[in-house]
Parts: C-alpha cells; sequence; structure tokens
C-alpha cells in the first residue's frame, strides 16, 4: 500500500511534464491556423478587387458599344469657331479639318481624336499650336484652332505674310489676329506683283533675322519702317526722316558705330542719309 501511495510524485510529474511539452504544439496550431486565415481574407479580398475591376471594364465596354456607332454622333456638319475664324480664317486649313471628321463616329474621337486631327493639319499648317473638338448633338461638331504666333511679317505689295521656324511662310490677312503684334520686314514697290516669298531669304538668310532684328529694334525705337531690298543683302531703317542703311555682314558693329554717330556728332539731327554699311564707302549726308 505504501508504494501505490508514493507513486503519486511519479504521476504528477508526469503531468506536469506532459502540460509543459504540449504547449508549444497547441500555440504552433492556433499559429498555423491564424496564418491560413489571414491569406484566405487576402485572396477573398484581392479576388473581390479585381472581380469588381472586370465588371467595370465589362459594363464601359458595354456602353461605349452601345454608342459607338449610334447615328447621333455620326460627324456631317462642323463648324469653326468665332474664336478660330478671328485668329485665322483659311478656307483651305477648314477644308482639310472637315475632310478628317466628317464620316467619322463622335465616340471614336473622345480618346486620342484631337490628338490625330492635330497630326493631320500640321502635314500642312505646322504653324496650328492646339485644336479642340466639342460635341454639338444631331451630327454636328465644333472645332476651334489655336496657333503659335510668327517671328516676324514680311509685307509685299497689299500681301502679308507670316514667318515661322525654318522660314515657313503662310499669306495672312489684316483683318485678322494672327500676326497682329509681330515685327514688319516691308520690301520696295517694284515687288508688288509677287505672290510668293519664293528665293526671299536667298540674300539674307532666315537665322539672321531671328539674330538682328532685336537688336536692330532696340537700336531704332522709333523706327517707323524697316525695308529689305529684295535681292540684295541691304535693308533700310527709316527714323526721324532719315534713311540708315545697314548691310547684311557685322551688322552689330553697325549699329555701334551708328550710337556713336547720334551720341558724338553734333550736327546728327541734320542728317537725312547714313550709310553704315550697305555701300562700298561709308557715306553721311546733311540736309
Amino acid at each position: 500500500m505504501r508504494g501505490i501511495v508514493q507513486s503519486k510524485p511519479f504521476v504528477k510529474r508526469t503531468q506536469r511534464g506532459f502540460s509543459s511539452s504540449s504547449r508549444p504544439l497547441f500555440s504552433h496550431k492556433r499559429r498555423g491556423k491564424d496564418q491560413s486565415s489571414f491569406f484566405s481574407f487576402l485572396f477573398k479580398k484581392r479576388g473581390a478587387i479585381v472581380l469588381i475591376i472586370f465588371l467595370s471594364l465589362f459594363l464601359i465596354i458595354f456602353l461605349l458599344k452601345g454608342t459607338r456607332y449610334n447615328p447621333a454622333y455620326l460627324i456631317q456638319e462642323i463648324e469653326y469657331s468665332t474664336e478660330t475664324r478671328q485668329k485665322y480664317e483659311n478656307t483651305e486649313l477648314f477644308v482639310l479639318a472637315s475632310k478628317f471628321l466628317r464620316g467619322k463616329y463622335y465616340n471614336t474621337l473622345r480618346v486620342g481624336g484631337e490628338s490625330q486631327l492635330l497630326d493631320w493639319v500640321r502635314k500642312e499648317y505646322p504653324f496650328v499650336r492646339n485644336v479642340k473638338l466639342n460635341f454639338l448633338g444631331n451630327q454636328k461638331v465644333s472645332v476651334d484652332f489655336d496657333y503659335d504666333e510668327p517671328n516676324f511679317l514680311v509685307q509685299i505689295g497689299e500681301k502679308k505674310f507670316g514667318i515661322w521656324k525654318a522660314g515657313m511662310a503662310y499669306e495672312l490677312e489684316s483683318s485678322r489676329a494672327l500676326g497682329q503684334g509681330a515685327f514688319l520686314v516691308d520690301t520696295p514697290g517694284y515687288l508688288s506683283g509677287t505672290t510668293s516669298l519664293s528665293g526671299f531669304f536667298y540674300e539674307v538668310e532666315y537665322n539672321r533675322y531671328l539674330e538682328y532684328l532685336p537688336a536692330i529694334q532696340e537700336a531704332f525705337p522709333n523706327m517707323t519702317r524697316f525695308v529689305y531690298l529684295a535681292g540684295s543683302p541691304s535693308f533700310v531703317v527709316f527714323q526721324d526722316e532719315k534713311m540708315i542703311f545697314l548691310y547684311r555682314d557685322n551688322l552689330l558693329e553697325q549699329l555701334q558705330k551708328h550710337a556713336w554717330l547720334k551720341k558724338y556728332y553734333s550736327d546728327y539731327d541734320k542728317l537725312t542719309t547714313i550709310d553704315l554699311g550697305s555701300l562700298t564707302q561709308e557715306k553721311v549726308k546733311e540736309k
């Protein structure tokens, strides 16, 4: 009997050892169960997001498909805004744009259509900066163009041409806003019958105008007329009842020479003609 009583500590130690060794096992099982629940929740959440995106795309495609070829969106009538016509009214430009738009469905132009039209008209009119399309309903759209200002103007007789990069020239109307504030290069009257600027930049390249025109305007702030003697390398500035001749080469030196003459020559106001280098010998003529 005593042996049986003494066996109790052995049983307790066995239970204590069993309980202490069983805790990590239950903890491991619980951790694994928690991780499984987390991944299951994550997959379910991502799956729901993917499903929502898929349904949204399907709905968008369905709606677009239903209106893509709706006859009401078929472009048949094209209107050019008043602002566009006030800036630059060119029938050929409008015909070119209308050729691109007419017969297309407006829905197909909502994404990228304006860029396509811009690329289309820039092939012929590279100074077009931007284009805006507006659907007016009943197969009608409105077109609004915006333009880059010309670097300067050239006038031949009654015709006025805007000059853009690389010397590209396009005729402008005096009644329109485009180019109104640009510097004007005039030409002699004997060119009044000329209808284009072909060969205009032969003696004086386009880049020389870009380089020197700002300096000329600064040197002659009261200039009333600037004339290029077409076919030659010479210019004439009209200011303060004087004719001031300039030459294509070393122009900045000529402008400096004029500044000295005006500052140090006491009878400068009496001069009528000042030749700063256009002829073989420099001349100064008085009244």
